[in-house]
């Protein structure tokens, strides 16, 4: 019996960009429910992003960042005659989004030392 299948939460673009992708990276940012906080984030970032590439519209740049972030494939155990085996699988549009975001927050907030 399959699972029953969630209702997706909608995200309202936001009011700059009219992106989705942005409103939701913002809400990865987010700490303490305090959403303006990294929303002034974000438009600072993007200032910033503008004045370093002279691109009027940063949007394609961290759209850009997103699709280098995310992967293509990854593993998943898999059951076969009683042994596990990892077995590449191409990784659905919504998860390669979610995992990019989380990626490159995690890693802006706690960069590895090299």
């Amino acid at each position: 019996m399959r699972k029953r299948v969630k209702n997706k939460k909608i995200i309202t673009p936001d009011f700059i960009y009219n992106s989705q992708k942005l409103e939701k990276f913002i809400n990865y940012i987010m700490w303490s429910g305090k959403k303006e906080t990294a929303r002034k984030v974000m438009y600072a970032t993007f200032d910033v992003i503008k004045e370093k590439t002279g691109n009027p519209n940063p949007l394609e740049i961290f759209d850009l960042a997103l699709r280098n972030a995310s992967p293509s494939t990854e593993v998943r155990s898999k059951r076969i005659g009683g042994a596990n085996y990892q077995v590449p699988i191409e990784v659905r549009p919504e998860r390669r989004l979610a995992l990019a975001m989380r990626w490159i927050v995690l890693y802006a907030k706690f960069p590895r030392k090299r």
